[in-house]
């Protein structure tokens, strides 16, 4: 027996719908949650079920899914994954900004060509990210006067910048022409990334006013150009003949390098540094970098970073969620026999709420909200073999970039940890430990929750603390204070 998503339902009237729409991308966590309590409430039978629940957004019927069983079957099911289709969800969002080719768009079987493709040329990325990155990363630090106080974001965004446009385009900002054209590329980006989110979603052109979509058009199409031109030149490490291959490397570039991707990383890199340096355990004055670096053997270390790294994912990740189109009627099943399982008609979009599956208690159990650094490694991660979060999706369309993002994110703690040997940083006589300073207890409640710090906060709060889209990120300045 199979029955509609839960309510509490959207009118189908437009000022509803409007109402609905902007309550979403002010704050989809808000939003989801409240709705998530009121249905609860409604069917206190149900209040652990994490059942999922019908909104309107854009005057669509989208139903949202949170559980990470239901995440799971989503992503990973193919009697399900064939039902859902991402070209078609992301149709008006993404496509025109990021055509065709583009790996993220494509559904099954092209998406799977293109991605052999592409995972094996990410390959001579990731190769290449150990030696760049840690000169990167301690030339940024360089530049910010010891014992100054920094917005943690801001310098995050700006050492992401840096560490994709050096890895796809080998661009080098003390390079007066490379510099100039990091300015131009950065700049179009931004316009390009209002013009996808801008919620007055019509291409205008007046000789007076353009809209923030025209804005954007315009942007994409001059950004294309440039990286064409870089594909041309030489500049990108991935190896092109014809220019059908040319056209496919400099299409993916231009999400690669794109202002999404660098506020995704900056995103990750700014709950991974306050939780390497900021949290504190309550029975400890020492930070976990402080931890980290007394620890004997390398190892340890790395053991410990990478558990640090998939915690933060799993309760941090950058973008809070993805759509999909149902194409066919799809039904997902319940863990267990407790309740029905769900039908989520054709032409229905179908949001996969990463946050919530991340923090399901029938998954990470009674301290599923709470940041425990070493879950991943240890007794913690042999006795409950805790699976991880979805930071980067899962299954065949598992984000690109997983791989290349996870050996960025440890390369920066281990050059700032002073972990990395003399031989890669070329540029340093010594290898130099940064210190970054917080105060924890000064945090507001909403950036704690989201760092998985404290526990049982409103989620009117968290709106009021966060922003969610078009990634997470305190929504104002959190200040810290870097010393070397």
């Amino acid at each position: 027996m199979t029955r509609p998503p839960e309510l509490p339902r959207g009118s189908a009237g437009i000022f509803s719908g409007l109402s609905e729409t902007f309550s979403f991308h002010a704050s989809p966590e808000s939003f989801i949650t409240s709705r998530v309590l009121a249905f609860q409430k409604q069917n206190p039978a149900l209040a652990q079920t994490r059942t999922p629940i019908h909104a309107k957004v854009l005057n669509r019927n989208v139903a949202v899914i949170s559980s990470h069983d239901h995440v799971r079957q989503a992503l990973c099911d193919e009697g399900i994954t064939t039902k859902l289709s991402a070209g078609a969800a992301y149709d008006e969002l993404i496509a025109p900004f990021f055509p065709q080719p583009n790996v993220l768009l494509l559904d099954p079987p092209e998406h799977q060509q293109s991605k052999q493709i592409w995972v094996h040329r990410m390959q001579k990325v990731e190769g290449s990210i150990r030696s760049k990155v840690p000169n990167i990363v301690l030339d940024h630090f360089s530049h910010i006067q010891s014992g100054s106080r920094v917005d943690l974001y801001d310098s995050m965004k700006t050492l992401s910048r840096k560490i994709l446009l050096s890895i796809f385009l080998s661009t080098d900002e003390d390079q007066e022409s490379d510099s100039a054209d990091l300015e131009n590329i950065e700049v179009l980006h931004e316009e390009l990334l209002r013009g996808q989110f801008s919620l007055f979603p019509i291409s205008v052109q007046t000789p007076f006013w353009r809209s923030p979509r025209a804005k954007g058009l315009d942007a994409r199409r001059e950004l294309e150009s440039l990286l064409a031109a870089g594909v041309g030149q030489g500049r990108c490490p991935f190896a092109t003949g014809t220019d059908a291959e040319k056209h496919d490397v400099a299409s993916h570039l231009l999400l690669f390098t794109s202002s999404l991707a660098t506020k995704a990383l900056a995103s990750l890199l700014t709950a991974l540094v306050m939780n390497v340096y900021v949290y504190k355990r309550s029975d400890s004055d020492d930070s976990l970098g402080d931890q980290i670096r007394a620890m004997d053997d390398r190892e340890g270390k790395c053991e410990m970073l990478r558990s640090v790294i998939l915690e933060t994912e799993r309760l941090s990740p950058p973008v809070v969620g993805i759509m999909r189109r149902t194409i066919q009627d799809t039904i997902l099943t319940p863990p267990d026999q407790s309740t029905a399982p769900t039908l989520i008609p054709k032409g229905w979009d179908t949001w996969i709420y990463f946050v919530g599956a991340g923090r399901d208690p029938a998954r990470f159990g009674h301290t599923a909200e709470t940041y425990r650094p070493a879950r991943y490694t240890g007794p913690e991660a042999v006795d409950a073999t805790p699976p991880e979060g979805f930071a980067f999706g899962a299954g065949a369309k598992a984000c690109l970039g997983r791989n290349v993002t996870r050996l960025i994110a440890t390369a920066v703690i281990e050059a700032c940890l002073g972990l990395e040997s003399r031989r890669i940083l070329q540029a340093f006589t010594r290898t130099p430990r940064i210190n970054i300073v917080g105060d924890a207890c000064q945090m507001p409640s909403g950036v704690r929750a989201w760092l998985g710090w404290q526990q049982d906060v409103a989620p009117e709060q968290w709106a009021k603390d966060m922003k969610q889209l078009p990634t997470q990120r305190p929504r104002k300045p959190v200040y810290v204070q870097v010393r070397r």
